[in-house]
């Protein structure tokens, strides 16, 4: 499995979930890379969407912070695995990700901090 660490739109508001070991989600995020041409000029690359399964604390402040400020912009990193699968319409590849860290981007939006008392996702394990 490798490691990636990539900024897109989420494509829809996440739903929180409960499990055995606390609350996840699973986020789906749109990232278009920027690809410079022969003439020096910039195009939009191909769109991809990650699964990005998020747990804890993180799972919870992205919900939140998704339910009041609609398609934002976030930045993710973990453990990144593709998968090939054949469907009704044909063959499909997903981009799965185990978050460790999923942040608001602050490149054209602005956002508000809080910061907590204690660190709640220290030695967290995750539901996954």
């Amino acid at each position: 499995m490798s490691y990636i660490t990539r900024t897109g739109n989420l494509a829809e508001t996440p739903t929180l979930r409960e499990g055995e070991r606390g609350a996840y989600t699973y986020a789906r995020v749109i990232v278009s890379d920027r690809i410079r041409q022969e003439d020096g000029s910039y195009a939009d690359g191909p769109a991809i969407a990650y699964d990005v399964a998020v747990s804890g604390n993180q799972a919870v402040n992205l919900v939140e912070v998704a339910e009041r400020s609609g398609n934002i912009r976030v930045t993710f990193s973990g453990r990144y695995r593709v998968t090939e699968f054949t469907g009704e319409q044909g063959t499909r590849i997903q981009h799965e990700v185990r978050a460790d860290e999923v942040s608001v981007s602050l490149r054209g939006q602005s956002v508000t901090v809080e910061r907590n008392a204690r660190s709640e996702d220290s030695g967290e394990d995750t539901p996954f």
